[in-house]
C-alpha cells in the first residue's frame, strides 16, 4: 500500500515545524516545571502553573500543526502576528524584572521562527 505524499506550502512547513517545536517546549515545563522555573522567571512559580502553561504551550503546538496540515491559510497571518509579537512581550517582562534573562532565549526561537514563517508567507504571496 502506498503512501499519500501532499505537497504543501513552505508556510504550511514552518507553521508545521514551529508547532513541534512549541508542543516539544510546553512538553517540557510539564515534565521539568522547577528547572524551566531557574531559567526562566525571578521568582518561583508553583509547578502547578508551569504545568499548565506546558499543557497550552502543547495545545498550541498541535493547533499550529493540524493548521499547516490542512493548509488552513486564514490563520497563517494569525500565528505570524502571534509568533511576531511575542518576543515584545518577554521583553517587557524583562524591563519590569518578572523575568530572568533566559526567558529572551526562547523568545529568540519564537522570533526565528515567526521570521522564517513570514519570509516564506511573503515569497508564496
Amino acid at each position: 500500500m502506498g503512501h499519500l505524499v501532499i505537497s504543501r506550502s513552505k508556510t504550511a512547513k514552518s507553521i508545521r515545524f514551529a508547532g513541534w517545536v512549541i508542543a516539544l517546549d510546553g512538553l517540557i515545563f510539564i515534565a521539568f516545571p522547577e528547572q524551566t522555573t531557574l531559567i526562566f522567571w525571578k521568582d518561583n512559580a508553583p509547578s502547578f502553573w508551569l504545568r499548565s502553561l506546558g499543557f497550552f504551550m502543547v495545545f498550541e503546538g498541535l493547533i499550529n500543526y493540524k493548521c499547516a496540515e490542512y493548509e488552513v491559510m486564514s490563520l497563517y497571518r494569525w500565528i505570524m502576528n502571534f509568533r511576531l509579537f511575542q518576543p515584545i512581550f518577554f521583553t517587557v517582562l524583562l524591563l519590569v524584572d518578572f523575568a530572568n534573562p533566559g526567558l529572551m532565549l526562547y523568545s529568540t526561537l519564537e522570533l526565528l521562527l515567526g521570521v522564517a514563517t513570514f519570509f516564506a508567507y511573503k515569497a508564496e504571496n
